[in-house]
């Protein structure tokens, strides 16, 4: 009898050990977060840890396509946003200091320390860049998939209308539709996938004024760009040609990030993906895998 409960003990404890028990709930401040982890346990002195951040909305099931490959290389973290896939709602609008503070509070109580190699999509490379602005010193290397673009100004979108030769007034009519005429407010029954996209319009009001004010590490920065266009004939503009927009809008975007790029001595990479759309790591996961994989081996040398 003794034997048997040993060996459920030790059971208990091989299935509770953060590297083997990939999926589960953590308790951080008070809070639940649905969090993955992979390879923690096999992590060398100093080794940077590969962390994830979704877009708008989505779980870290967002990254199943490549997180395991990106494993057999090294550590990773993904998990849940407050109030997003299995995460407990949090009554708290998910600005970038928020969530930076919500993540490093997670990583910390996990005992995963830094360095970190911040992996981002969509909205999720806004937080990316936040984490990287509040926590400068934990961040070895930034990765943006087709980011929510938080080097945009009002004035970088009304210059794209400008180059496809739509009026000024009604360029100034499309803007305020676009930022100012909401059609719903603030309502707690509603944080977590709608409060974020209200974060981001209010970000856009102010031209990132928030996330611009933060210091940028000195580390490799690689941005992967969708180049395939994929807004349904049903959704598409009716004011202006939408693929003719898509096309500027990503070479204005890709104009500002290569400054981004090049504003770090340590320099980095800028990948289009002309068969790839918004969801890259998706519809090319070798390339985004074999990117990440050559910027963990430079920062071992």
């Amino acid at each position: 009898m003794k034997k048997i409960k040993v060996r459920m003990l030790l059971l208990l404890l091989f299935f509770n050990t953060p590297g083997i028990c990939q999926e589960r709930i953590v308790k951080v401040g008070g809070r639940q977060y649905n969090v993955f982890t992979k390879g923690i346990e096999k992590r060398s002195a100093r080794e940077p840890v590969v962390v994830f951040e979704s877009g708008m909305g989505v779980s870290l099931k967002n990254w199943d396509k490549i997180i395991d490959q990106v494993a057999q290389f090294a550590p990773v973290f993904a998990y849940d946003r407050a109030g997003i896939g299995k995460s407990e709602k949090a009554y708290q609008l998910p600005t970038p200091q928020l969530v930076a503070k919500n993540l490093n509070s997670i990583l910390k109580s996990l005992n995963i320390p830094p360095p970190y190699i911040l992996v981002g999509h969509s909205l999720g490379g806004l937080y990316a860049r936040g984490f990287a602005g509040h926590y400068p010193d934990e961040v070895s290397g930034l990765v943006f998939i087709d980011p929510a673009d938080f080097t945009e100004t009002k004035n970088n979108w009304n210059d794209i209308f400008r180059k496809m030769g739509i009026p000024e007034k009604k360029i100034d009519e499309m803007l305020y539709n676009r930022l100012y005429d909401q059609k719903s407010k603030v309502d707690s029954v509603n944080f977590d996938p709608w409060s974020e996209r209200y974060v981001l319009n209010e970000l856009r009001k102010t031209d990132f004024a928030e996330i611009s004010a933060l210091p940028l590490p000195e580390v490799p920065i690689y941005f992967f760009v969708g180049g395939k266009f994929e807004v349904p004939a049903a959704q598409r503009s009716k004011d202006y040609d939408h693929e003719m927009f898509f096309h500027i809008k990503n070479n204005s975007n890709m104009d500002r990030w290569k400054q981004l790029i090049y504003s770090s001595n340590k320099g980095g990479v800028l990948i289009y993906l002309t068969n790839a759309g918004h969801y890259l790591h998706l519809d090319d996961p070798k390339s985004v895998i074999s990117n990440i994989r050559i910027l963990v081996e430079s920062l071992k040398q």
